[in-house]
């Protein structure tokens, strides 16, 4: 069983939602972007509440105004209905389910939903709300299983239970117990004296309606018995999550989970350790539903698990929630259209992205902007110097990305353009380089230019070609401020740092670079890139720039008609 559609109309700060769930879907986005509200309407319609307009507040309306009728809709594969809805517009039967052929099921009611229950683990991490038996919560849910399973099993041990049970319950049978058990009784007939009825005790010890109901989990410490109350948030926090585990160890499929901001209080092993159990518990069956702030819950290799989820503008001018999301298929149309002599499917496609990723590459989802450079030297020093001119990359909300390698920017730029997130490239044209005659031809048939080995170095509004690699530009445009200055930084990186002539150009890199901001010195190419990053930002109207005084007037000109250029706002594959 699994939602296959999620439909959300005016309820709380969504205005209008629409995406189609994976097997496990990772809801990410800054802060108030609106994770909480999409896993919010899913609770409303599957939670441990029957959805009724009398349970609505006015902050459960978009804008808190109810003139605007709330919707939200769930479609479900390989479940006893096909959909459930929820319609404020309605004048009776709020909620509806239809069958497989879309037709209304008459009868729907607490009991069937409970067929459908979602079992939700929000941000406050109520251990005892967790630990409850509703069917509501995952814990709920395993007990449940468990009562199944016994009875499948048949119930040949249960004569056996009820017969060592009445002998333990003797043993609490004192004196003073019978005493007060007769004297209730005594004074039950005194009252109904003409009643056939009789009053005894009974140790409800076992409640075969649900044989498993008393189960509770108790912490052991140095040999002593520990109730999780006493414990501190942290480690109920954790008992929480090794729900997911043994739900997935132990149970093979069929429910629906959701869990809100998993990381907390976990550190970055635990994280990736938590995610390894949700890909289990996934591939078990069940379907997950996650809001995160973190990037060990997300994997380039499966972007259609990504949902992208921010606050922004509508054509009508109001702030709302806005959800981007892609498929599997989509990126593999991309990529085959970039790469038509590849013979590539979905399994080489994940194995290639496998093979390139880094822990890195899953930032840009939380972003507003990735700029995608060839290799580190890029990363470690132009967060630096675009400091140095106002612009920075943490505040700013910029991520920047090494590929590796030229070969693999155009998967990067793909992966993060399918959810439309603004895209920056940086690259070399490795003037003069036989091996990297075909990675320029696949660069320049991504960014739309006319195809050669040897693309010419200029900079657009989206995209950077150094001249040979980023210390010969660097070198080039030094030398235009003060002749020598670029040798004289890596002498003394090499020096201070003992690092051998052409070796750890990253680390030369980053000491160049904080040395010129020392010297409070940017080479031109540098202000440029960040005249667009402004741009794509919106932190300026026009993104100006000047070259160097004696320095080669028209290689950075981004007013140059130079066939390299492009009008584009966006790259055409």
């Amino acid at each position: 069983m699994r939602i296959s559609r999620v439909v959300i109309q005016n309820w709380r700060s969504v205005k209008d939602a629409d995406f189609a769930p994976s097997d496990m879907t990772v809801l990410v986005g800054a802060n108030n972007a609106g994770k909480t509200n999409i896993l919010s309407a899913i609770n409303f319609l599957l939670g441990d509440r029957w959805p009724m307009p009398g349970n609505l507040l006015d902050s459960d309306y978009f804008l808190g105004d109810r003139r605007r009728d709330i919707f939200i809709q769930l479609d479900f594969e390989d479940a006893p209905y096909r959909r459930i809805d929820f319609d404020t517009s309605r004048e009776r039967y709020t909620m509806r389910a239809y069958d497989g052929r879309g037709y209304e099921f008459k009868g729907f009611n607490n009991d069937e939903r409970a067929r459908l229950a979602f079992a939700y683990v929000d941000a406050s991490r109520n251990f005892d709300r967790q630990f409850g038996v509703s069917r509501w919560t995952l814990f709920g849910q395993a007990v449940r299983l468990l009562h199944d399973d016994l009875l499948q099993a048949g119930n040949t041990r249960l004569p056996d239970l009820r017969g060592l049970l009445d002998q333990a319950h003797d043993l609490l049978k004192t004196d003073l117990y019978n005493s007060f058990e007769t004297a209730l009784r005594d004074a039950f007939a005194e009252q109904l004296r003409t009643s056939r009825y009789d009053v005894q005790f009974q140790f409800r010890t076992i409640d075969e309606t649900n044989l498993y109901r008393s189960l509770y989990p108790t912490l052991v410490e140095r040999g002593q018995f520990k109730s999780p109350s006493e414990a501190g948030s942290g480690v109920r926090n954790l008992l929480v999550l090794a729900l997911f585990h043994a739900f997935a160890r132990a149970f093979r499929g069929g429910a629906i989970l959701g869990i809100e901001e998993p990381e907390l209080f976990l550190h970055p092993h635990a994280q990736r350790s938590l995610m390894g159990q949700f890909v289990e518990l996934v591939s078990e069956g069940n379907q997950l539903f996650v809001s995160s702030h973190s990037s060990a819950f997300l994997d380039i290799t499966r972007p259609e698990r990504v949902v992208l989820v921010e606050c922004r503008e509508d054509e009508e001018g109001e702030y709302c929630t806005n959800v981007r999301t892609t498929s599997a298929e989509a990126l593999l149309e991309k990529r085959q259209q970039l790469h038509p002599e590849r013979a590539m499917t979905l399994p080489s496609m994940r194995a290639f992205m496998r093979n390139i990723r880094t822990a890195e590459m899953a930032e840009p989802y939380f972003a507003k902007l990735v700029v995608v450079a060839e290799g580190p030297s890029e990363r470690e020093a132009l967060p630096l110097l675009c400091s140095q001119l106002g612009l920075h990359f943490d505040g700013e909300g910029i991520s920047i990305i090494a590929a590796g390698g030229k070969t693999a920017i155009d998967t990067l730029v793909h992966v993060y353009q399918s959810h439309e997130i603004p895209i920056y490239v940086v690259f070399d044209n490795d003037h003069g380089k036989p091996t990297e005659r075909n990675a320029n031809k696949v660069m320049c048939r991504l960014l739309g230019i006319p195809e050669t080995e040897s693309p010419a170095p200029t900079i657009t509004s989206l995209y950077a070609i150094l001249d040979e690699n980023w210390e010969t530009q660097m070198r080039s445009d030094l030398d235009a401020i003060q002749p020598g200055l670029y040798d004289q930084l890596v002498g003394e990186a090499q020096q201070c740092l003992g690092i051998e002539s052409g070796r750890n150009k990253p680390l030369v890199a980053r000491f160049v670079a904080e040395g010129l901001a020392y010297r409070e010195i940017i080479p031109d190419f540098i202000s440029q890139i960040v005249a667009h990053l402004r741009s794509m930002l919106g932190l300026d109207n026009t993104a100006e720039t000047h070259c160097v005084e004696d320095g080669p007037a028209n290689l950075w000109d981004i007013e140059s008609t130079d066939e390299n250029d492009t009008e584009e706002d966006e790259f055409p594959f």
